[in-house]
């Protein structure tokens, strides 16, 4: 397929990114829920890493831990440049371009992983593009005691779903305002 029909549609889909500044405008809707300390941390669905610089800065020592896709999935979101949003090798790129003092680990999807950390998050990914069962197991494992946790629900049954199976392993916080997205940004804290 054509990186223009793959565009095409992206954008008939409304799964294209286009908006200036996204990065840094979800960061920000995020920092007031980031724990005070973090060592590590955990995008799942990373994309192209520029959220997880932009967390990554924040705390300046923490390791950040990068997962997104399989080669053998299709992509379900494109870039304006008709390429799939899903792209690790771009994220490590990325932060060896824009913060390069930052550790960084990557990993393949994995149902048995564990990755001890303070703060889990996914942005329009895990729980918006695929169901949160599909992670659920991983965050339970690896979010510490009192941890938190940021996931975009899509509106409507899917999402309720995710919500009642996050609520019996997680401590509801906040909703985030996000208007006009098919998905309502959700903060949970793992049990103390």
């Amino acid at each position: 397929m054509s990186g223009a029909k793959i565009r095409r549609l992206a954008e008939q889909s409304g799964e294209i990114e286009h908006e200036a500044n996204r990065y840094e405008r979800t960061y920000e809707s995020m920092r007031p829920w980031l724990p005070a300390k973090c060592n590590d941390f955990l995008d799942i669905g990373c994309g192209r890493g520029g959220i997880a610089i932009h967390v990554a800065r924040h705390y300046c020592t923490a390791t950040a831990h990068l997962i997104d896709g399989s080669d053998e999935q299709p992509p379900v979101s494109w870039c304006t440049d008709g390429t799939p949003w899903r792209d690790v090798g771009t994220a490590m790129a990325a932060f060896a371009r824009h913060a390069p003092e930052i550790a960084v680990k990557t990993w393949p999807p994995d149902p048995l992983l564990a990755i001890p950390c303070e703060l889990i998050y996914s942005n329009c990914s895990w729980g918006h593009h695929y169901p949160i069962s599909t992670y659920l197991g991983l965050a339970c494992r690896s979010l510490r005691p009192g941890g938190t946790l940021i996931v975009d629900l899509r509106i409507g049954p899917l999402g309720e779903q995710g919500r009642a199976a996050l609520a019996r392993h997680f401590d509801p916080v906040a909703t985030i305002e996000t208007p006009g997205k098919k998905y309502t940004r959700t903060v949970w804290r793992a049990f103390p």
